[in-house]
């Protein structure tokens, strides 16, 4: 791993930490269902990050199932995220 892609990664996991936590504080203030899903997606996109870089230093190897020549696990956690966002955007919508 070059030194560029290990400052992209610290910035990532930083940035990331700092809005998941964030957006962790702000739920304990509201406790509405749109805000679980939004903070539920800013966690994933955060375990998303970590898992690439733990993927990237080859501390973690995919042995698991493949869809599409795809492993499921990165499926999963690229996926995750915007189903949330998409959740809790039609949760906001629906709202009279």
């Amino acid at each position: 791993m070059s030194q560029t892609e290990m400052i992209l990664y610290a910035v990532k996991l930083i940035l990331g930490g700092i809005t998941a936590l964030t957006a962790v504080m702000l739920y304990s203030k509201t406790k509405d269902s749109a805000w679980i899903c939004l903070v539920a997606g800013f966690v994933a996109a955060y375990a998303e990050s970590v898992y690439e870089l733990l993927q990237s230093l080859g501390i973690f190897f995919t042995h698991d199932v493949y869809i599409a020549a795809i492993p499921l696990s990165a499926l999963v956690f690229t996926v995750l995220p915007g189903f949330f966002f998409i959740l809790a955007f039609a949760i906001m919508l629906t709202r009279k």
